[in-house]
């Protein structure tokens, strides 16, 4: 407990003493110079990057699910869940929430970069340590890197040294300059960090940084071979190393895919063989922190939950026996829902279609805190268009029945306009430890990276190499958990199966809404052909899109714009 009150002491420091301008913050806060080049400081401003981390999931959320072939807008989809859907270039320029990530992103790795720095120049007690930390901080700041490169690409702001002052003018030295260091970066971090088993969970192991490593590599194979080979490598090392670090990855730790897919996301069943590496919250509302916008507590829970107390063919009326909100079922927020493509996507023999999409909801009796009551079922929503016989049958039981089809135009796939209110609800970040129907903050821990996605991306890496059997045995592998018995035939996947679209299917079905679905459609070279094929609600798409802009105030506030651009294709 002591070392969680240090933690978060000198994270609110930290947090409280930046400003809002450009890379300007004092990575120490109101830390002294004494302080932080001791051990005790040191290790203290490393380990509070965990904390800072907690920022991550709802901006992934943002920029890694919305504005692809998963997710559209609810109802209440208003700012950036709204323009990325449309790909407005003047709004996503100027949205907040743009701008907010943009800081967080050089804020966390300011810190990285003063952690390095500082263990240099400060005397560790124990060898060992000083190489773990070391190791630790290494890892952290190649995986921050990674997400500003691909995000930002090439008119990202480059810097692996801490800055202590407002910093104005940028520095843009390209995709490779980014590559070359978080590869050197996870050299340093894989000769001293432990394996998964001796690592506390939630830190920095060996396993972490090779899955981080895995997606590094595969997004670095995607760009021109002048920036590949300028980064030390070529296309195909890129994926002959990747191969040996998935292979490693299931073979070579406890890492295992869990025989029940919906058990991955169980809130009783946090700490998991199949979870490489997750961001932990806790129930302790004062390690969480209070403030969104500061030290950001679990919202996902809420953000894919739509009306549940209500029918989309009878919307203005409440159903007896359900709520807007309830512990059990989410609180309602219409922010984000599945798009028809997400939901056809499933084979519907495939297991993991019904543990992705909430389908039935039962009465909750008397209070939204209270537990569902499983034998009185009062609203289904479907996952095929089914017939008026097959609707009216559950209505003379009582049961309301939405079909797919009053959901979305089935022809179109544009969701219709009660649709965007009464829709399936994606059950991956549904947190019933709240304790309170209405409770902003979660508690649940958020996966960052799991076996399915090595699965993913082993079978991808033997796709790019010809070697489709062996992609089919890995795909096979993978579907063991989401067979029903009996249809093993229709779940079968053959060499003639193999190829990137496949993949990328796979992937939706795998690891749709996980926080990386932008990522992989980019890497893949297929982000906007995607896109525009599998969710009509963008139109705008372009294919500068790949990567996203600079915003606004922190082209304000640079002085050496002849230098410092927005990435080509926005204005």
């Amino acid at each position: 407990m002591k070392n969680n009150i240090i933690v978060y002491l000198i994270t609110s420091i930290l947090l409280l003493s930046s400003c809002d301008g450009y890379l300007e913050e004092n990575p120490k806060g109101l830390i002294s110079d004494a302080y932080a080049k001791t051990e005790e400081g040191v290790e203290s401003l490393i380990l509070s990057l965990y904390q800072q981390n907690r920022y991550l999931p709802q901006r992934l959320m943002l920029f890694a699910d919305t504005g692809t072939d998963v997710t559209t807008y609810g109802m209440k989809g208003t700012g950036w869940a709204y323009e990325s859907s449309y790909y407005d270039d003047a709004k996503l320029i100027s949205n907040s929430v743009n701008s907010e990530y943009w800081k967080y992103l050089y804020q966390i790795l300011n810190i990285a970069n003063t952690g390095i720095q500082y263990l240099e120049e400060t005397p560790i007690s124990s060898e060992k340590k000083k190489e773990q930390l070391t190791s630790e901080v290494y890892a952290l700041r190649a995986f921050y890197l990674y997400l500003i490169v691909e995000t930002y690409g090439p008119a990202a702001h480059y810097a692996d040294t801490p800055s202590q002052t407002v910093i104005t003018e940028g520095y843009q030295p390209g995709i490779a300059a980014f590559y070359k260091r978080i590869l050197s970066d996870l050299d340093i971090a894989f000769k001293n960090l432990g394996i998964p088993q001796d690592t506390k969970w939630g830190r920095m192991n060996i396993g972490v940084a090779k899955a981080i490593k895995m997606r590094v590599l595969m997004a670095l194979a995607a760009y021109e071979d002048n920036i590949i080979t300028e980064a030390g490598y070529t296309k195909q090392q890129c994926y002959e190393e990747t191969i040996m670090l998935c292979n490693s990855l299931i073979n070579d730790y406890n890492y295992k895919l869990l025989e029940d897919y919906a058990s991955i996301f169980d809130v009783n069943n946090q700490i998991n063989d199949e979870i490489i590496w997750s961001i932990q919250y806790t129930s302790d509302l004062v390690y969480n922190g209070m403030d969104g916008k500061k030290i950001d507590c679990n919202f996902l829970h809420r953000y894919f939950v739509g009306w549940c107390n209500k029918s989309v063919t009878n919307s203005n009326q409440n159903i007896d026996g359900l709520w807007s909100h309830s512990r059990v079922y989410g609180r309602e927020f219409r922010v984000g829902m599945p798009t028809y493509y997400y939901i056809s996507c499933f084979n519907k023999y495939d297991k993991r279609r019904e543990e992705t999409f909430q389908t039935a909801w039962c009465r909750i009796p008397d209070n939204w805190n209270n537990d569902p009551d499983y034998s009185d079922t009062l609203l289904i929503r479907t996952l095929d268009v089914v017939s008026s016989e097959f609707v009216q049958a559950y209505k003379n039981r009582g049961i309301i029945v939405d079909n797919l089809s009053d959901i979305y135009d089935t022809v179109t796939g544009i969701p219709t306009i009660d649709g965007r209110s009464c829709y399936h609800t994606i059950t991956k970040f549904l947190d019933p430890s709240r304790d309170e129907a209405k409770r902003e903050e979660g508690f649940k821990d958020v996966i960052l990276l799991r076996m399915g996605e090595v699965y993913i991306t082993l079978a991808e890496a033997y796709v790019r190499t010809n070697q489709v059997d062996k992609a089919v045995n890995t795909i096979t592998d993978l579907r063991k958990r989401t067979l029903i018995p009996g249809h093993e035939e229709e779940m079968k996947v053959t060499a003639s199966d193999m190829d990137i679209d496949f993949i990328l299917e796979e992937g939706a079905r795998e690891l749709g809404c996980e926080l990386n679905r932008w990522y992989m459609l980019k890497r893949s070279g297929k982000l906007v052909e995607w896109v525009k094929k599998h969710n009509p609600d963008i139109s705008l798409i372009q294919d500068y899109h790949i990567y996203r802009p600079l915003p606004q105030d922190a082209l304000y506030e640079v002085s050496n714009l002849d230098q410092f651009v927005q990435n080509k294709g926005y204005k």
